[in-house]
């Protein structure tokens, strides 16, 4: 029996994710740096960091809120869990998401690049989101960004 082959989500499903596992990280911090008077640095710290390692753990799995919301579990190309290298980097990547963007935007539109410039399609990456479950809007975004990049 053949596996069929699982269909892989493009860079603005990718960067939802991203976005919304950096709220988890930073709304919290920001939210306790504010509301807590007393200590606010260390408390918003320790916020970061719990909510770092927690992103770690679950970036080693392949799954965090936000790789749920956008319908999608991260992979390798082997088809299993990132594991904890990888789980880091994403993790960090957490931790810096207007650099992160940053980045990827100035790489990827330089003049004379196509839309995935220097990153490449998702599919030649070391990491794939797979599509899990049906998702209408970032299916549409997925594919209008890929119209976009031939």
């Amino acid at each position: 029996m053949e596996i069929p082959e699982p269909v892989i989500v493009d860079w603005p499903s990718l960067l939802f994710a991203l976005i919304v596992d950096s709220l988890l990280v930073w709304g919290p911090a920001v939210s306790a740096f504010y509301l807590v008077p007393v200590h606010q640095g260390p408390i918003a710290l320790t916020v970061v960091l719990v909510a770092l390692i927690a992103n770690w753990a679950l970036y080693a799995r392949g799954t965090t809120l936000g790789t749920q919301l956008g319908g999608f579990r991260l992979q390798t190309r082997r088809r299993e869990a990132p594991g904890r290298s990888y789980g880091l980097v994403l993790a960090l990547l957490t931790f810096a998401p207007v650099l992160a963007l940053g980045l990827l935007l100035t790489v990827s539109l330089v003049a004379g690049n196509n839309a995935s410039g220097f990153l490449g399609r998702p599919q030649s990456l070391p990491i794939v989101g797979v599509r899990i479950r049906p998702r209408r809007f970032l299916q549409a975004v997925d594919d209008y960004w890929e119209r976009w990049a031939d």
